[in-house]
């Protein structure tokens, strides 16, 4: 009888080890692997979802994406120019931004530049995070 006790309990606790490291050897699944749940960031992404909001013709897109380009080379040109201070690289690359930002807007017919030059006012409202108003300092300090 304790020998058959024994034997049904190691038994029992191989088997629970067994299943917690068959568990182990599968992939962990997060919201962010499901790209449902992915949220693309950056400037070529923001103008993606901008061209999907505005509704751009085909024709428009490909423009939009070869002004894209000259930008990312831009700015890549103004990163890499060592002899600039911060300052001097912020204010070039914010005139950069308004350069290629018209650009964009020119290619948009009456109704898109409306909602363009919306979506535009919301983002400075927001601020260069998101989360608060520009010059405004964040709660805390």
């Amino acid at each position: 009888m304790k020998y058959s006790l024994r034997l049904l309990l190691s038994l029992a606790g191989l088997t629970v080890l067994a299943a917690s490291t068959l568990r182990a050897d599968e992939p962990a699944t997060t919201p962010a692997d499901k790209p449902e749940h992915r949220r693309e960031r950056g400037p070529g992404a923001m103008m993606d979802r901008a061209a999907k909001e505005l509704g751009l013709t085909a024709d428009q897109e490909a423009k939009w994406k070869e002004i894209g380009e000259q930008e990312k080379a831009a700015m890549e040109t103004l990163r890499a120019d060592a002899s600039l201070s911060k300052e001097d690289r912020r204010a070039k690359a914010m005139e950069t931004n308004k350069t290629f930002g018209d650009q964009r807007r020119a290619v948009l017919n009456a109704d898109q530049q409306k909602k363009f030059d919306d979506m535009r006012a919301k983002m400075r409202e927001r601020g260069p995070r998101g989360d608060k108003a520009p010059g405004e300092k964040p709660a805390g300090n």
